[in-house]
């Protein structure tokens, strides 16, 4: 089945890609902050790495940030710059999961596989019904009876 669809095109930025470089350039920042900054005018009770890590943690921070908001903007521009397409498309129909699950089981079972064009409903007979099934006897030769424990598998009484 073919049909005519409209698509839109657009360039999209990679948001990590800017918030990396905006993290990286607010460290940069903060490195060369730190290298102004006098050690002689800042208080004692602090030294200059704790100041600098300080600086490098709130810069990345605010530059990640930054960079998001870049390739927002950007984003936002190349919505407005989409071009919009008519295009073929092929669709596919899919099987149903009830026909494919009717053919698996008639695989497992070494009968034979209907075609996919088949009907599967009850009715057609094509897939067997509980009356129609075969029935196995149970292996309950060492059967101990209720034992109090629970249907999980590893549950003990």
């Amino acid at each position: 089945m073919k049909d005519q669809i409209d698509v839109s095109v657009r360039r999209s930025p990679k948001y990590a890609a800017f918030m990396a470089v905006g993290a990286i350039l607010g460290v940069l920042v903060a490195g060369l902050l730190t290298l102004v900054v006098d050690p002689a005018q800042i208080p004692a009770e602090t030294t200059v790495a704790k100041g600098a890590g300080l600086l490098v943690v709130f810069l990345g921070i605010i530059g990640l940030f930054l960079g998001g908001l870049v390739a927002l903007l950007l984003d936002w521009r190349g919505r407005r710059r989409a071009r919009e397409f008519r295009v073929e498309a092929q669709i596919d129909m899919v099987d149903d999961p009830k026909a494919v699950a009717a053919r698996r089981l008639a695989e497992m079972r070494g009968e034979p596989v209907p075609d996919p064009g088949t009907d599967l409903t009850p009715d057609s007979g094509t897939v067997p019904t509980a009356e129609a099934a075969p029935k196995t006897p149970a292996d309950d030769a060492d059967d101990q009876g209720d034992l109090g424990r629970s249907g999980r598998p590893g549950s003990e009484a």
